[in-house]
């Protein structure tokens, strides 16, 4: 009689323990699923923005932002997604600059433009907080084990 309890009692804690791997490894890939499409999302804007911006190039001549501008010609015909951390980033420094100063001309005309860099900049903030919880959970105990299976890896910041 022991044994059969003995039997019961282990084969439930498999049970358990194979729902507990499988209720991980879904929410391991549903995290992953998120963050990709965040990190999607972020670099097409970043690439609509930077697009935009080169369109009101006439609009935004100015001695600060010609080198600026020049630069921006550069990557508006890129995969922004595949081309260097660093690269984006200074990209996005460059986006910046010139947002500052749009808004001090308050011109209606590149007032899209204002809008599309806000836009970029929340997409920014909610991919970097997705990474951030991600790259936690991934780095967890029990979850890094699992991670490492599946071939997760600790995604990058964008800053």
């Amino acid at each position: 009689m022991s044994y059969i309890v003995d039997f019961i009692i282990v084969l439930l804690f498999v049970a358990l323990t194979g729902v507990f791997i499988l209720r991980l490894r879904y929410n391991l890939l549903a995290l992953w699923k998120e963050v990709s499409v965040k990190d999607v999302i972020f670099h097409k804007l970043l690439l609509e923005t930077t697009i935009l911006f080169h369109e009101s190039k006439p609009d935004l001549i100015s001695p600060e932002n010609k080198k600026f501008l020049r630069r921006l010609s550069k990557y508006k015909r890129k995969k922004l997604r595949y081309i260097m951390l660093t690269e984006r980033q200074n990209l996005f420094l460059i986006l910046n600059k010139i947002y500052n100063e749009l808004e001090e001309l308050e011109d209606e005309r590149l007032s899209g433009a204002i809008l599309k860099f806000e836009e970029l900049q929340k997409a920014r903030r909610i991919y970097n907080s997705k990474v951030l919880i991600y790259n936690q959970r991934i780095s967890l105990f029990p979850s890094r084990f699992l991670a490492m299976k599946m071939g997760l890896h600790i995604k990058e910041y964008f800053g």
